[in-house]
């Protein structure tokens, strides 16, 4: 099945209901999505009756590789543009050229200044800003994406076994953090899709944790590490781990970077105890906020109440973030096919300027059924050991 050719269809069909008769998409994703194209300065023009790629002489050599329908049966027409014009001034005469009056455009991607420029360069068209145009078209994963985010997680997960076999006492959470990046890349991943989160002992405390050069992983009896992995195709993985570290420091030097008073294993088993509610709520129909307080309800039950401060998790696909929106302000209902990250946590800061205990997380990459979830994530979620290297 073309499922390329199918987004396309589908975008094109909701177009008379945005007020519009054809749609310039300029977000580089939004291209990806529908034309395979994983380049960027390049937009895509659509018509009830034409697709056009308009890139430039630099990309022509990809997209005849990434793009299978481009020149097939006239799918998708390609329009190389001359070094002298710009991607905008070339889009603009494409759609002079098919005569439409009436162009949605990505009111969330394109800038005033863009806009402004558009409307000069064909200043008998009507702009039409859309929001959402393709994002919403995202939300729903077809069979195809399916596997692309399947294949990110296995990468994602080789990369990490590699990672934590090979921890030394003396990795700062940098170092490891660049050795993660290399892991993945071996493993197969294009790159990390963001920087990777390694945060020792106390640091875990902070959700987006900017690793430090200063803080070696013998310093904490626990390491938190938010990584992912990207496939050729530009789908995307985000898993989170949190680890016991077989590095335990001292007591006096436990109590100067990180502060006692909690068992990991108490704490690890409320945010398991929270994901796994989350897991049973999910299902196709369910509103994604129910999904974030069933979670959040286990662990404001316990002595951590308070403690999980960010929304339960996010659609994941060519974008790390993505809809639908898995939190309490939610608006969005789950549907089936919709990949989502859910990824619970308990971070418990220091006081008085003091060290604090730190956090843990766990996170898993879900597909809604019809009837339930599938976790694409096949990592154990018992409390690991890390490291393993001298």
């Amino acid at each position: 099945m073309n499922f390329l050719a199918l987004r396309r269809q589908t975008l094109t069909r909701n177009l008379k209901a945005a007020g519009a008769d054809a749609a310039l998409v300029t977000a580089s994703v939004n291209v990806t999505y529908l034309t395979g194209f994983t380049g960027d300065s390049s937009y895509l023009v659509l018509t009830p009756k034409a697709a056009v790629l308009v890139t430039d002489p630099r990309y022509e050599a990809q997209v005849l590789e990434e793009c299978p329908d481009v020149g097939r049966d006239g799918a998708v027409d390609l329009h190389v543009r001359p070094h002298n014009r710009t991607t905008p001034e070339a889009a603009a005469e494409v759609l002079t050229k098919a005569g439409a009056r009436a162009v949605a455009v990505e009111a969330s991607r394109l800038t005033v200044a863009e806009l402004e420029g558009l409307r000069g360069l064909a200043p008998k068209a009507e702009w039409v800003p859309v929001k959402g145009l393709v994002e919403a078209l995202r939300a729903v994963k077809d069979p195809s994406e399916v596997e692309h985010i399947r294949a990110a997680v296995k990468v994602a997960e080789r990369g990490f076994r590699m990672f934590a076999a090979t921890l030394r006492e003396a990795d700062t959470e940098k170092d490891m953090a660049d050795a993660l990046d290399g892991w993945l890349r071996r493993a197969g991943s294009r790159g990390s899709p963001f920087p990777p989160i390694v945060a020792v002992g106390d640091r875990g405390a902070r959700p987006h944790a900017v690793p430090s050069p200063d803080r070696p992983l013998g310093e904490g009896s626990k390491l938190l590490v938010d990584w992912g992995a990207e496939t050729a195709g530009g789908y995307k993985a985000d898993i989170t781990r949190t680890l016991k570290s077989p590095f335990l420091p001292t007591p006096s030097r436990r109590n100067k970077f990180e502060r006692a008073g909690y068992e990991l294993e108490e704490v690890y088993a409320v945010v398991l105890a929270a994901q796994d509610a989350a897991l049973a709520t999910i299902r196709a129909g369910v509103p994604a906020r129910e999904v974030d307080a069933a979670a959040r309800q286990v662990i404001d039950g316990s002595k951590f109440a308070g403690c999980f401060t960010h929304g339960l998790g996010h659609g994941i696909g060519l974008e790390v973030h993505e809809a639908p929106r898995v939190r309490e302000n939610s608006d969005d209902v789950l549907e089936a096919g919709m990949v989502i990250t859910v990824e619970p946590g308990i971070y418990i800061p220091g006081e008085d300027g003091g060290p604090g205990w730190g956090g843990v997380r766990i996170e898993d990459d879900v597909l809604v059924t019809r009837d339930g979830h599938t976790r694409l994530t096949t990592l154990s979620r018992d409390l690991s050991v890390a490291g393993g290297g001298s």
